[in-house]
Parts: C-alpha cells; sequence; structure tokens
C-alpha cells in the first residue's frame, strides 16, 4: 500500500475563467473557500486582495457562503492589522469542514482520494488488486480501505458528504448502471445505489476517462479551459469529454470511445465485435507484444515507460506509430468539437514520443484554424487522473459549487 503525497493545488484567477459563467462562479467559491481555510479569521478586503476578485462579487460569494452555513461573520474588525480607516469584519469558516471521497477502480487496482471543498486533497492511498477478478466484491475492500484513509488521516467521517466512484467501463449516466461488456463481473451492477447502502452518502458512477478529464482540467493539463479531451491510453483507448465546462457522457452512456473508430478496413476483429477498430492497432498491449521480439523480457506498461524514457530506438518507433494513429482519429474529433486542450494520459503517462507523434498528426489533419487553437499537452496527473476527477466530480455536484 503506498501513500502518495497530496498535490499543490494551484489558485485560479478569474481572469483565468473567461468562459462560462456558471463553470467561473464555481471557481471563484473555491477561491474564496481555499483562502478563507488559509486563515483563521480574513475580512472581505483581504479575501478580495487575495483572490484578484473584485468587491462586488466577493460580497455575494460571501453572503452566499454564510447563508449555506459555511461561513460566519465573527463580529471582530481588522484593527490589528495596523490599518487606518473603518475596521472590517473578520470572516472564518465554520468548524464543520464538508469533505467528499473520490475512489478509482482500475483493472488492477485502487486509489482513494478525500478533499475539501476548496479542492485541497487531504489524503490519498493506492494499492494493487484485481478488479475485474474480484467483481463488485471489491467494492467492500475499497471502502475499507477508505476507512482507513479517513482514520489514519484523523478525518471525522461525518465530514464527508458525497463520493464519487470511477470504473473503467460504460456506466449509465441516469441510473448508475455498469453497461460494460468488457467487465463482465461488473455488468448490470447499480453503483450508485451499492455505493449509497454501504456509505449512506450521496454517490455518483462515472466513466474513468470521463473523470480524468475532469481532474485535469480542475488539478492538472487543462486548468483554465472549458472544452477538454481526455484521451486514455491504454488497455483500450477512450476519451472523456468537458464541453462548456460540463462533462458530457450521452444520454445513456458511452460518449468518447475513438477507440473504436475504424482505421483499418481489413483488420483484426475488434473485442466490440468490429473489424479494424483503433485499439487493435494502437493500444498498448499490441506495443508489448511488436516489441518482445526485440525485447523477449517485455511485460507490462512500467517495462515499456522504462525503454521510452531510455530512447530504445525500437519502443521510440513503435510508440510514435501508435500515437500517429491516435492522433489522426483526435484531428476528426478536434474537427467536430474544436476543443481547446486535448490531454494525453493513460498507461504510458502522456511519453513524449507519443504526444509529439499525437500533435503531429493533429496539426496534419484538422483544418488549420482549429489545429492552430487547440493544445496538445501530457497530462500532469499521471495515473492520479482519474482518483482526482472522482474528487472534482463530487465537489462540483456539491449544492453550493454547482448552483
Amino acid at each position: 500500500m503506498t501513500n502518495l503525497k497530496a498535490p499543490d493545488v494551484p489558485l485560479v484567477s478569474a481572469a483565468e475563467y473567461p468562459r462560462g459563467l456558471t463553470s467561473l462562479r464555481s471557481a471563484n467559491r473555491r477561491l474564496v473557500i481555499h483562502e478563507l481555510q488559509r486563515h483563521r479569521h480574513i475580512s472581505r478586503a483581504d479575501l478580495g486582495r487575495a483572490t484578484g476578485l473584485s468587491g462586488t462579487t466577493i460580497s455575494s460569494l460571501v453572503s452566499e457562503l454564510i447563508e449555506a452555513g459555511m461561513v460566519t461573520d465573527s463580529g471582530v474588525g481588522d484593527r490589528a492589522t495596523g490599518r487606518s480607516g473603518r475596521p472590517g469584519r473578520m470572516l472564518r469558516l465554520v468548524s464543520e469542514r464538508k469533505l467528499v471521497a473520490g475512489i478509482e477502480l482500475a483493472h488492477d487496482s485502487l486509489r482513494v482520494a478525500v478533499s475539501d471543498l476548496a479542492g485541497v486533497v487531504l489524503a490519498e492511498r493506492s494499492q494493487l488488486l484485481d478488479i475485474d477478478g474480484a467483481g463488485p466484491s471489491a467494492l467492500d475492500f475499497t471502502l475499507d480501505r477508505l476507512d482507513e484513509v479517513v482514520a489514519d488521516s484523523g478525518i471525522d467521517r461525518s465530514q464527508l458528504v458525497r463520493i464519487v466512484l470511477g470504473i473503467p467501463g460504460f456506466v449509465d449516466p441516469a441510473s448508475g448502471t455498469v453497461v460494460s461488456e468488457r467487465m463482465p463481473a461488473w455488468k448490470d451492477v447499480v453503483l450508485t445505489d451499492l455505493l449509497t447502502e454501504r456509505t449512506g452518502l450521496p454517490a455518483d458512477a462515472e466513466n474513468d476517462a470521463d473523470l480524468a478529464a475532469l481532474g485535469e482540467r480542475m488539478f492538472g493539463s487543462a486548468q483554465g479551459f472549458d472544452d477538454v479531451v481526455y484521451v486514455k491510453v491504454s488497455s483500450g483507448i477512450g476519451a472523456g469529454l468537458v464541453l462548456g465546462g460540463r462533462l458530457y457522457r450521452a444520454t445513456r452512456g458511452g460518449a468518447g470511445e475513438i477507440g473504436h473508430i475504424q482505421v483499418r478496413e481489413d483488420g483484426s476483429i475488434c473485442s466490440c465485435g468490429n473489424r479494424g477498430c483503433l485499439e487493435t492497432v494502437a493500444a498498448v498491449p499490441g506495443a508489448i507484444g511488436e516489441l518482445r521480439s526485440v525485447h523477449p523480457d517485455l511485460a507490462t506498461s512500467e517495462d515499456l515507460l522504462r525503454l521510452l524514457r531510455a530512447g530504445d530506438p525500437a519502443a521510440t518507433r513503435i510508440i510514435t506509430d501508435m500515437g500517429r494513429a491516435i492522433g489522426r482519429a483526435i484531428a476528426d474529433l478536434c474537427n467536430v468539437l474544436a476543443p481547446q486542450a486535448v490531454v494525453i494520459g493513460g498507461d504510458l503517462e502522456g511519453a513524449a514520443p507519443l504526444v509529439d507523434a499525437v500533435r503531429a498528426s493533429v496539426a496534419r489533419y484538422t483544418q488549420p484554424r482549429v489545429a492552430h487553437q487547440v493544445h496538445i499537452v501530457p497530462t500532469a496527473l499521471g495515473h492520479r487522473a482519474g482518483v482526482l476527477g472522482a474528487v472534482a466530480a463530487a465537489i462540483d455536484a456539491h449544492p453550493l459549487l454547482s448552483a
């Protein structure tokens, strides 16, 4: 079991959120909450100076937070600061800090994290586990790990107000039911009901790539953007879409499955039943299989990453070819959606040869106006993107922050 360092959460000024009034207001609330957490007492004027927000915006947001019971006016003035003029009223957070929990179940591991509503991650942990083989029984084990994280960190469990779980499969957003054929042990499991039953908390379940898109937008490479595509290159290839600051899932889930775009009419049969899908030519297992002719002991994506970091020519060539194919599919997506940022993540953690090849294909096959505007960037969060995305989704679902 490995404890992971919580990320340094960068503050985001209002100027960096020029798009989307709803997401702007939510981001501004988080800025105010973050400053209130940093200071035992702070005046409205000092909040404005610390966040860069106008006095009118500060006044409006503070009023909402007071009405919601999250902030109180202590009645103490800030005369002790030495400033002249009328003393400002000092604000403070109420003693009961609201927290959320995020969980990601990968095929072979789990990750849990606890955060406050400002996005400050208080505790995080990961552990290897055969999620596919364990099926829904893995939930009990996972929630035990969450309880351990809470206890070890001295967190009061009663402060948890929501939980979000990500899983590598289709999830029906209306019912929280797993509908993925690739995870037969989980098919038809209503994750939201199980989570609420076992934790007593409001719960949501999402696809892992979707959550990773949210994670990169709040904590990682896509901060400041409202239109984001996250591409997960793993045993399969999927994309999470954030459009207009909101996660796009489609009515019944399954949006962003770019791994099943046909790239070879006479190609190999894919797990979905079609022929020549992108996954059959550009997923990680295929790259590992090809490279075994040169590196017989190659077994895992970690082994492949080590070869890439060492500059191995065969590994670099294979991953470059993968990136070109993936980039061609992403170019089509960019022509349709015109996103501001495309984040490349997954098992190869945005390796430079992969990102460079994707970038070259997008530049070649995307209409020039769009190509010049889209940022193709590697993940900043690596394997943590999904669990931090679960945290982001739980924060955004809080009634005050989603208003």
